[in-house]
């Protein structure tokens, strides 16, 4: 009796092998496409405070919306453990996106508001130095508006932190849990 190399177990691996080559590729995919946007922003803009205030809700709702999406993503996924994974690490893409295209209209619109001009990449830069605590003091907020989104976004890094990040590993336990229950 010869076995097969082609049972449950190599499809399995397959599978796997196939999903984390995705998540990889969605992965670099989404950070290609916030960098495209993010270049998008002129340098210098003529924007009044309820542009800028109008551009965040967009960028918020799309960043709720997203969410909503990746939940039903591990919802429904073989692997959910993976995919939460992968939300967090999309949804920390998207998120910090979200606060460097405000950094980029409020220095875009307010020249000086920070304490050197921001590129889109510094202002990325610059969002995840806050999300991580780690305050180099290379680049500061300087006038009131960079300073309050800044503190919003320290305190908003907090609810990220652990809320999000509880969601989604929920969700995946949650679904793990049925998956072990239908297999049985």
């Amino acid at each position: 009796m010869s076995v097969s190399k082609s049972g449950p177990d190599s499809k399995s691996v397959l599978g796997l092998s196939r999903l984390i080559f995705y998540i990889a590729l969605r992965t670099v995919l989404l950070l290609l496409i916030v960098a495209f946007i993010l270049n998008q922003f002129p340098e210098q803009m003529e924007v009044q405070s309820y542009g800028i205030t109008a551009a965040v809700a967009v960028i918020f709702v799309i960043y709720i919306v997203f969410f909503l999406f990746q939940i039903r993503q591990i919802k429904n996924s073989r692997y959910p453990s993976l995919r939460a994974a992968e939300a967090v690490v999309s949804s920390a893409i998207l998120f910090l996106a979200a606060f460097a295209a405000i950094y980029v209209l409020i220095d875009g619109t307010n020249p000086g508001s920070f304490s050197e001009d921001l590129s889109p990449f510094d202002a990325y830069y610059f969002s995840m130095t806050v999300l991580a605590t780690v305050g180099f003091g290379d680049i500061t907020p300087v006038s009131v508006p960079a300073r309050t989104v800044s503190m919003i976004q320290m305190a908003l890094d907090l609810v990220f932190i652990g809320v999000v990040v509880r969601v989604f590993a929920a969700t995946a336990k949650k679904r793990s849990s049925k998956k072990v229950v239908a297999d049985e």
